[in-house]
């Protein structure tokens, strides 16, 4: 069975291989997952008084789409841990079991390590102790929605009352270095979600450029804090689309990320 399991300071995978199937994974990969739960990851205050830790495992069924159909704690720890893990669970997005190629139900096990000391590193590291919402009611599903169905459409928040989006990735961009040595310039087009927390996840390269520059496109956006999309009155998952150009004699000034939002 396949086990994901976070200890705040590494994220990794073991493939049990059965013939040829391979069992559900994430869609970002096991890079992007390690950087998406570090982010997300929080611990409810009662159980950090009281200095209560252990691991969650969450045994978890998907369909021929990747679609979780089941979940199931199989090993708990606290109510309060356990509603914590199960939530973070349910922002991860997965690609299908295969059977020789082909998409098939599947199972493996998703777990999360809960220890004070490693929570309050992350916690410096990251500059965030616990993650708080930037608007209340939060919607209690986590259906995403397409851009065109909200009330009111994702934010970005950010410092300035003049601050655009496309000037906050230019000041933060880095040129790879990689890149520049080779002459690669070019697009990457990056598919995410905006969770209702406000913090981007699941982010995944439609477009992809070498040289360190998808990787870098992907550092900009998780830098990124989102007023969350509205629909009759509650924050909502919704799903973003956003272009960033990697161009060495491009005016900075002039640049627009291209923005685009649809369903899944």
């Amino acid at each position: 069975m396949l086990r994901f399991t976070t200890t705040l300071i590494m994220v990794f995978i073991t493939l049990l291989a059965i013939s040829q199937y391979v069992e559900p994974m994430p869609i970002v990969g096991q890079k992007s997952l390690k950087v998406m739960i570090k982010k997300h990851f929080d611990y409810p205050e009662y159980d950090l008084n009281n200095n209560i830790s252990g691991n969650v495992i969450i045994d978890f069924e998907t369909d021929k789409s990747g679609k979780v159909i089941s979940c199931l704690v199989m090993q708990n720890v606290s109510r309060g841990i356990d509603s914590a893990a199960i939530s973070l669970f349910k922002q991860v997005i997965w690609s299908p079991a295969t059977y020789e190629l082909k998409p098939v139900k599947g199972k493996a096990s998703f777990e999360l390590k809960y220890n004070k000391k490693t929570f309050d590193k992350l916690s410096k590291r990251r500059g965030y102790y616990h993650i708080i919402p930037p608007y209340l009611p939060l919607d209690t599903s986590y259906k995403i929605y397409n851009i065109k169905q909200l009330d009111t459409v994702p934010k970005p928040i950010l410092e300035g009352s003049k601050q655009t989006l496309s000037n906050f990735i230019y000041s933060n961009l880095n040129y790879p270095e990689a890149a520049i040595k080779v002459g690669i310039e070019g697009e990457v087009v990056l598919e995410f979600i905006i969770e209702k927390n406000g913090l981007s996840s699941n982010i995944v390269a439609t477009k992809y450029l070498g040289g360190g520059c998808t990787e870098e496109a992907m550092r900009i956006i998780n830098l990124i804090t989102w007023y969350p999309g509205i629909l009759n009155g509650n924050a909502i998952r919704s799903k973003r689309n956003i272009s960033i150009k990697f161009q060495k004699s491009q005016n900075r000034d002039g640049f627009i990320p291209n923005q685009q939002g649809s369903g899944i």
